[in-house]
């Protein structure tokens, strides 16, 4: 494809993501909240292995931490997922919020490294609990064809986020770091500025959720005893059983653990080497930009390449770069890794999101994110953990090799798996009325 092609398909999808936008008043509230909130919990996050290094976590402990984001989300988003079903997204998209603000708040306070693992899995029950109803919102009020559409604005937004929350976070430690007084709070807590700016971002965030519309037309839900867990069980194992959604939530998983990974061990990479905590916070923000770039322009790249052949290429791009990280021996070489992490990473999850409710039928939509979100929470429980056992014992280039592998196994997994429902009778991109 010639240079002027591409250029007129980039412009014309930045003109229909902009129409889109302003089209849909409900989606652009969802994603200013949801935008809000990913600043805060991307400027936590990161913050938490500084604060645990500062408290004397080992690598292992480190990754315990980490891996808490996970703990709780694990036991509770399959059954979020089926309140949603039955009560709609938007009381559970404000209370997640509510919960990432209470986090990082408490997080202000904590002088202990198991009180850091609590806010934490504070912290990411809220956050999938947001995901959860903000992903079915998008898909119980679209077509089919118009889904990977607007997740890519949705996972756009999200690398917006995972941009300046790190570099706004990065900005308040350092100057934190040069105050004669860096803690205001006297709590010993050099981090304590920037968990308070993830609280207050949070909490203006659930302001402006609470005008979301309520909940969209449903066929009936089955009459299933969904008060049971033994019903939801077994609903979750209908879903799971449907063609290609065990490999959609399986290459989801590899996706979000390559980012998570990232996100925990970068900086203690950094510290190892030497590199500022500006730095590391750069080499996050460049990453989470290059992911915006590739999401802001899925529509003109699935043209392009068609969905399977964009899912493997990314995913295997990441896995290569990944590789390379330990080894680079210039910042201007990591740079250049992390926007190739980037874009190949900022690929795969807002596909890997489509590809899970194009599998699904409207009545169970919400349960089956939320089983993509067990999934890739129950990986961000071990995976973290297993990572910092290979790095305690073999060092950080182990951990980054084992990872690219498990990139690269996604990209093979995708490369075979069925990616359409054959029996979906959605209209294509046809929004579902509003209740």
């Amino acid at each position: 494809m010639t240079g002027a092609r591409w250029r007129r398909r980039l412009t014309t999808s930045a003109r229909q993501l902009r129409a889109q936008v302003i089209a849909e008043p409900w989606l652009l509230r969802l994603l200013l909240a949801f935008g809000m909130s990913g600043v805060a919990v991307n400027a936590f996050r990161p913050m938490t292995t500084y604060r645990a290094l500062e408290l004397g976590a080992t690598p292992v402990e480190i990754g315990l931490i980490a891996s808490a984001f996970s703990l709780l989300s694990v036991v509770a988003a399959v059954p979020i997922g089926r309140w949603i079903d039955r009560a709609g997204e938007r009381i559970f998209y404000v209370f997640g919020i509510v919960l990432i603000g209470a986090s990082a708040l408490a997080a202000v306070f904590v002088s202990s490294l198991p009180a850091l693992a609590l806010c934490q899995a504070v912290l990411g029950l809220g956050h999938v609990t947001n995901l959860v109803a903000g992903q079915t919102m998008i898909a119980n009020r679209v077509g089919r064809g118009g889904r990977d559409t607007r997740y890519g604005i949705y996972a756009t937004v999200a690398s917006f986020g995972q941009l300046l929350g790190p570099a706004v976070a990065a900005a308040l430690a350092s100057i934190a770091e040069r105050q004669a007084t860096p803690d205001p709070f006297g709590l010993d807590n050099l981090q304590a500025p920037v968990f308070l700016f993830a609280a207050i971002g949070a909490l203006a965030a659930a302001a402006i959720a609470v005008g979301l519309p309520g909940r969209s037309e449903h066929r009936a839900v089955d009459a299933l005893a969904l008060e049971e867990r033994g019903s939801i069980m077994s609903a979750a194992g209908h879903v799971v059983r449907r063609p290609g959604m065990a490999s959609a939530i399986l290459v989801s998983v590899m996706v979000i653990s390559g980012v998570d990974v990232l996100i925990a061990y970068l900086p203690a990479l950094g510290a190892q080497n030497g590199l500022s905590v500006g730095f590391v916070g750069g080499l996050l923000a460049i990453r989470a930009g290059a992911s915006m770039t590739s999401r802001l322009f899925m529509g003109s790249l699935i043209a392009a390449l068609g969905r399977r052949r964009l899912l493997v290429a990314g995913t295997a791009l990441a896995g290569l770069a990944v590789a390379l990280v330990p080894v680079a021996t210039s910042p201007t070489v990591l740079v250049v890794l992390m926007i190739l992490v980037g874009l190949g990473l900022g690929i795969g999850q807002p596909m890997t999101i489509a590809w899970v409710a194009g599998q699904s039928v409207r009545t169970e939509r919400a349960m089956a994110l939320s089983i993509r979100i067990t999934g890739n929470r129950a990986a961000l429980l071990v995976v973290p953990t297993m990572m910092g056992a290979v790095a305690g014992s073999a060092g950080m280039a182990a951990m980054f090799v084992v990872l690219a592998s498990m990139l690269t196994a996604g990209a093979a997994i995708a490369a075979r798996a069925p990616f359409s429902r054959a029996d979906d009778a959605e209209p294509a991109d046809v929004p579902v009325a509003l209740a």
